[in-house]
């Protein structure tokens, strides 16, 4: 979109889901590093495979160059229906190059978005509006993403808005349905991500092309390519647009749109490639100077190619295959956590990769997602790019899948995931190779923690740093040396008791059957249960020694007491307030642990 707003930092954003709101990976830690590819397909072996087709199957067709469809800020210039207030419909077949028979078509929708979180949705008219998104937006932004959808009624598709916001609509190209075994149109995918180029340490010019040679991984015959474009450490809103080599005059046509220096995006696009000097390339324009990186996903067969049935496209209705917020599922992602996403009856058997838009939701930091097929090794790319916690960001992506298992998506920082599945393209599904991802522990969280023990009516805040500022001040020290939650450890706590008060005053009522909770800033809460009660000196080794009696995951509450007093009888005495002789440890190992 060639007139971006500035926008407001990113919180959080909605995204189509039943209940509740919607909410950098390793290219960000060096120029060396592998960023922002197209999760890929297996290489398809391309000879005579002359299996029956699907029904539904189809050719992909690129346009010479994107045609703008639909724009509600000028409705003059690229026309549509207004349905109602937040919903457009757009003829895309039987216009502009594209046929009235097509059976889908690839389009890069931009959202200029107004004054609350918000979402677009694309699904073929004729169809109840799907729970899918496609693009996600903050207040302010511009944002664009490729969708791939399914054609509906009469040749139009839909464009649903949550609240008010601009829409532009470019059509790239579209899929015409075959019954046959075919040359042109098929998707062939790379085995693994290619860096074609990278940029990085330096900016790239404001107004300008960069040619990207893509003549290693596309053969001369290919008339298409499947890319990531990546953008980042951006210097303001702007756009790129990934175009064909011969292009030069500045696009009206956006692939990608930033909209704050210091984003970090990523989008995926189909190109028309050509042939220049013996070298196939493409060019991709820069609005605003950035710093772009671009990785070669697969590439769309040609005339010339060989014939086949494989890396045909069925296109489906939109449907939800994951969302980790929904009851059931594992949650929202911890760092380096993996979930697995199986598919529909009709893609499982005969599906080699998979379309889908994969959303990251409610990020827990900067970071990113890579979507690959399930139970083989993840590969060293990213899919969707994030600069911010909370960020919900989507991104239009190309999986292969394996039998049985499905796909995989890898979060480098923790976030909820969502995949939405627009189609699948036809051949053998993968054949898985490793056991099930073993998600690791979440990280340490270190304090600022909340106490709470119900038995004795106690919520206290746990602070690092003066034992005596923040015992005096009423609050539980978190004794320095000792774990955190999160960890296999042992951790201490101490706070001040005495006969007039105090928060540990009553920590001696505590007994078997007793629970007590710590509550972490990230919103874990961590349940223990009473194991035992010890008495020691005041001697710090003795006290911490005391706390390790009791093996694996401990947490203790240690407070001031009066000791054994062998003049009297009663039991209840030893563990008496007051005295700074002895110490009570009450400990109690970890039950279980949830998030909030």
């Amino acid at each position: 979109m060639p007139d971006p707003t500035e926008t407001t930092h990113p919180d959080q954003v909605l995204a189509p889901h039943a209940t509740e709101p919607f909410g950098r990976r390793r290219f960000i830690q060096g120029v060396g590093a592998v960023a922002g590819a197209g999760v890929l397909t297996s290489v398809i072996p391309d000879g005579l495979a002359h299996a029956a087709v699907p029904a539904g199957a189809s050719q992909f067709k690129p346009l010479p160059t994107a045609i703008r469809i639909a724009d509600t800020r000028d409705p003059s210039l690229a026309p549509y229906n207004q349905i109602t207030p937040t919903r457009i419909r757009v003829k895309v077949a039987g216009r502009n190059g594209v046929p009235s028979n097509a059976s889908a078509a690839v389009l890069t929708v931009t959202a200029v978005n107004h004054s609350q979180p918000n979402f677009v949705t694309v699904y073929p008219t004729g169809q109840s509006l799907p729970l899918v998104s496609n693009l996600n937006m903050m207040p302010g932004d511009v944002n664009a993403n490729l969708a791939t959808v399914k054609v509906g009624n009469n040749g139009h598709v839909d464009f649903y808005t949550l609240a008010a916001s601009e829409v532009i609509v470019d059509v790239l190209g579209y899929y015409e349905p075959v019954d046959s075994a075919v040359r042109e149109g098929r998707f062939v995918g790379l085995a693994t991500a290619q860096r074609a180029i990278d940029t990085r340490p330096n900016l790239v010019g404001a107004r300008s092309f960069t040619v990207v040679d893509v003549t290693a991984w596309v053969p001369a015959e290919a008339s298409s390519v499947v890319i990531n474009l990546t953008a980042t450490e951006t210097t303001g809103p702007g756009f790129f647009t990934a175009l064909p080599y011969s292009v030069t005059t500045e696009p009206k046509t956006s692939s990608l749109n930033v909209t704050r220096a210091w984003d970090t995006r990523a989008a995926g696009v189909i190109v028309p490639v050509e042939t220049v000097g013996g070298r196939r390339r493409i060019k991709v324009f820069t609005l605003t100077p950035a710093k772009i990186i671009v990785d070669i996903a697969g590439y769309f067969t040609g005339s010339t190619s060989s014939l086949s049935s494989v890396g045909l496209y069925v296109p489906l209705e939109p449907d939800r295959l994951l969302d980790t917020r929904d009851p059931g599922e594992i949650g929202r992602l911890w760092p380096n956590w993996v979930v697995e996403g199986k598919l529909p009856a009709a893609a499982a058997a005969n599906a080699s990769a998979i379309v889908a838009n994969l959303t990251c939701v409610n990020s827990r930091g900067p970071g990113f997602l890579t979507i690959s097929a399930a139970r083989l090794p993840i590969p060293p790319t990213s899919n969707v790019n994030v600069s911010a916690p909370g960020a919900v960001v989507p991104n239009h992506v190309i999986t292969p899948v394996t039998s049985q298992h499905g796909f995989q998506v890898l979060s480098s920082h923790g976030a909820h995931v969502i995949v939405d599945l627009a189609g699948y393209f036809t051949g053998s599904p993968k054949i898985p190779q490793l056991a099930q991802y073993q998600n690791p522990p979440p990280p340490a969280a270190p304090p600022e923690w909340v106490l709470k023990v119900p038995k004795i009516g106690l919520t206290s805040q746990v602070k690092t740093g003066s034992a005596t500022a923040i015992t005096n001040s009423g609050h539980s020290w978190h004794w320095a040396g000792t774990g955190f939650m999160g960890q296999e450890a042992h951790v201490s706590l101490f706070a001040h008791r005495t006969d007039a008060g105090g928060p540990y005053r009553y920590v001696h009522w505590l007994g078997p059957g007793d629970t007590w909770t710590v509550t972490t800033g990230d919103g874990r809460e961590y349940t223990y249960r009473y194991v035992r009660r010890d008495l020691t000196n005041s001697n710090n080794s003795n006290i911490l020694q005391a706390t390790r009696n009791h093996p694996g995951t401990t947490l203790s509450l240690i407070a001031c007491t009066v000791g054994y007093d062998r003049t009297k009888s009663a039991y209840p005495d030893a563990w008496a307030p007051t005295s700074l002789k002895y110490r009570i440890i009450v400990t109690g190992e970890l039950v279980s642990w949830r998030e909030l």
